[in-house]
């Protein structure tokens, strides 16, 4: 029987909902919570009302994975839609339990070749990747060349992003190995990056200024490019302050770094209530 081959990812790819149905990704959103009203990320919360809710919101924003029962639900409805093999790439362990949470739930369906990744990565780190997979199953790939590939792209994926202020991220507990840098510096912008297959936070320069800051990760895209090369795109990430995304945007654009593609995609209120509404990054697959 011919593979029919699915995409499932969650809410952390940042991907909107009118673009994942556009490319027919199955998507299972986190929640988000104000107190005791719970959100699912995407759908009841886009990026804007999430940050304008945050802004107006007493209480700061928790998060929650999606419980097994959520990807069964997603799994069995595919299954009725005649999809053979899953690939099922997600936000990164070291950050959320959201893979094991699909992995419990493929194990429930041994009928299904469903195959559970954990990205190492967040928001359009994941999101380029997933657009990517689903671009390799439209070329007609196999489920298991399509694995292997995915598989071999996750280290070569790289997020560099910066904050105004890293309380939200040390809130969460997501901080990883940038814990080390809360509180020892002073009008200093860190530079952070989710690199190369870590799955964890890690700073890796210091400036201090917002245009530094658009400088380095500039300079940072170029010895990626030189280092691996980008095979699929390029992603701006936006919080709510727009205006050093655009910068950013501008500046690569005309840097002549020879990206397939770059594009601008808006961080969500998950990632958004651990990095906080200041977010300016750069995600490159």
């Amino acid at each position: 029987m011919p593979e029919k081959i699915a995409i499932v990812t969650d809410s952390t790819s940042d991907i909107p909902v009118a673009q994942l149905e556009a490319e027919g990704i199955a998507m299972v959103p986190l929640s988000i919570f104000f107190g005791e009203e719970e959100f699912l990320d995407g759908v009841d919360l886009e990026p804007e009302q999430f940050y304008a809710k945050l802004a107006e919101n007493p209480h700061f924003p928790t998060t929650a994975q999606p419980p097994p029962g959520k990807f069964l639900n997603v799994y069995q409805e595919l299954e009725k839609n005649g999809f053979t093999h899953i690939l099922s790439l997600h936000i990164s362990r070291k950050l959320s339990g959201t893979s094991q949470s699909a992995q419990v739930a493929a194990n429930m369906l041994p009928q299904l070749t469903i195959k559970v990744l954990d990205s190492k990565m967040a928001s359009w780190g994941l999101g380029n990747l997933v657009l990517w997979a689903r671009t390799l199953v439209r070329q007609g790939m196999a489920f298991s060349q399509l694995v292997r590939e995915v598989e071999e792209q996750i280290p070569r994926t790289i997020i560099y992003f910066s904050l105004d202020s890293l309380d939200a991220l040390e809130r969460g507990g997501r901080i990883g190995k940038a814990r080390a840098f809360i509180g020892k510096y002073l009008g200093i912008r860190p530079i952070m990056v989710l690199k190369e297959g870590s799955g964890e936070i890690e700073v890796v320069k210091t400036v201090r200024s917002s245009k530094a800051v658009i400088a380095e990760i500039v300079r940072l895209a170029k010895l990626y490019q030189e280092k691996y090369g980008v095979r699929f795109q390029a992603t701006v990430l936006e919080g709510v302050k727009g205006q050093p995304s655009s910068d950013l945007f501008r500046i690569l654009k005309a840097s002549g770094i020879p990206f397939p593609k770059l594009v601008s995609g808006k961080i969500g209120g998950v990632i958004g209530t651990h990095l906080g509404p200041s977010g300016i990054g750069l995600a490159l697959c």
